[in-house]
């Protein structure tokens, strides 16, 4: 009986205390990282999901901080984190997320259109595949799954999403690949289901 309890108590703790964990690593990125923080907290709650923000400094030298700072009291979803240099960040932010799904974009693409991910979070909180990934924009994961494709990813620029299509694909993830030439990245190995 006192094992059986053990367990039970054990198997609670691992519960996501979210639904979603944002990851937005930043850098030199004070022009748009509070308004990034801003429009994914409302974009997400306007969907009714419950979630976090975790900011993740990758070795930031202007005022990014302090615009964070002044943002938590509106954002009280808000968590800022360091790693140790640039591209850490997805990494850190990944084995720190306590969200069923984790969500990873830039500031400068959080600033503008989130539009996929709702539906995006839809999809995998109803089990359908293992990620997605709109290349250039965003990648969204299942945490617990995908956990060991963000350990020790080094991820800059332009080139991440792509990076973290493939290393979730390595381990037998079913990833959804949307965007400009999703279907011709399909034969490096990407499986890509095109959007309907």
């Amino acid at each position: 009986m006192a094992a059986r309890f053990l367990l039970d108590v054990a198997a609670m703790g691992d519960r996501p205390r979210f639904d979603v964990s944002v990851i937005l690593p930043f850098g030199d990125d004070e022009e748009a990282v509070g308004v990034a923080v801003r429009r994914t907290a409302e974009h997400l709650r306007g969907l009714g999901l419950e979630f976090e923000i975790l900011a993740i400094d990758e070795d930031s030298g202007d005022n990014s901080h302090a615009v964070l700072a002044l943002l938590r009291a509106e954002v009280p979803e808000l968590r800022v984190t360091h790693a140790q240099g640039r591209g850490r960040g997805v990494d850190v932010g990944a084995a720190r997320a306590q969200g069923t799904l984790l969500v990873v974009s830039t500031p400068d693409v959080a600033s503008g259109s989130l539009d996929g991910v709702g539906d995006g979070c839809r999809r995998l909180l109803a089990n359908d595949g293992d990620a997605e990934v709109a290349l250039g924009r965003y990648t969204i994961a299942h945490r617990v799954r995908a956990l060991t494709a963000f350990r020790g990813a080094r991820l800059v620029g332009a080139a991440m999403h792509r990076r973290l299509a493939k290393r979730l694909q390595v381990r037998n993830l079913a990833v959804r690949v949307v965007g400009a030439g999703a279907a011709a990245r399909g034969s490096i190995g990407l499986r890509a289901f095109a959007r309907r």
